[in-house]
């Protein structure tokens, strides 16, 4: 973290770091913040300055806290950012077909940057999240939460905070569809061979590849929802 930050706007200031370090994955769901103290001189400001930025990010459902426990992530901070009952209620009924198409080039994408930009620790995710999908085979509800993982790391990788939230964002308005979708006999297995090249070619620093692979697992998906 910074040891200082600007003067002016300092609430605002302090709730942008941390907004942006969940966004960055620098501070994760469940993860607990450093005490208010400990904030306060990392930036530079004053206690009722970390105090009402810790206020903001609660009210919009990005942190938690608890006195005597502290502050910490919620494990739902990304929907803070852009909710999809919001977009819902502003558009009103969305067309599955049209959110998967937007979903589709944005993922494309996105691993194809994860390509060019991952480091260690997001292989790592990614890797956790596929190992996790394999292992939840028998449980569509777990194997749906471990595939958003996946993607998620994948988006992560990308490194670009606003394609992320609205990949995010997509993901999360077809829940729906994608929850009935792998309770198909063998979609599981053929997404955990699709998911498995993704890595691959993103391991190999390959975008070319990761993009062919990312092309080939959004056009199975394309045929399975088409049919549903």
């Amino acid at each position: 973290m910074p040891s200082h930050i600007r003067t002016s706007t300092l609430v605002d200031d302090v709730v942008d770091e941390i907004r942006q370090k969940i966004l960055a994955g620098e501070m994760e769901p469940g993860d607990f913040l450093p005490t208010r103290r400990e904030l306060a001189s990392m930036y530079g400001v004053g206690l009722s300055t970390v105090q009402e930025a810790i206020q903001a990010l609660s009210a919009v459902g990005m942190l938690d806290s608890r006195p005597g426990k502290g502050t910490w992530v919620r494990e739902d901070a990304l929907e803070g950012l852009i909710h999809p009952e919001t977009v819902r209620n502003r558009l009103g009924n969305l067309n599955v077909a049209g959110v998967y198409e937007a979903r589709s080039v944005m993922e494309v994408t996105l691993t194809r940057m994860a390509a060019q930009r991952s480091t260690s620790s997001d292989l790592g995710r990614i890797r956790e999240a596929l190992e996790r999908m394999e292992a939840c085979v028998e449980d569509s509800e777990a194997f749906v939460a471990a595939d958003l993982d996946f993607h998620l790391a994948v988006a992560k990788a990308g490194k670009n905070d606003l394609l992320e939230q609205f990949y995010y964002l997509s993901r999360k308005l077809i829940a729906e569809a994608v929850h009935e979708i792998v309770r198909r006999p063998g979609v599981k297995q053929d997404s955990i061979l699709y998911q498995k090249a993704i890595l691959s070619a993103i391991e190999d620093h390959n975008p070319d590849a990761a993009e062919q692979a990312a092309r080939s697992h959004m056009g199975y998906v394309d045929r399975l929802l088409k049919h549903w």
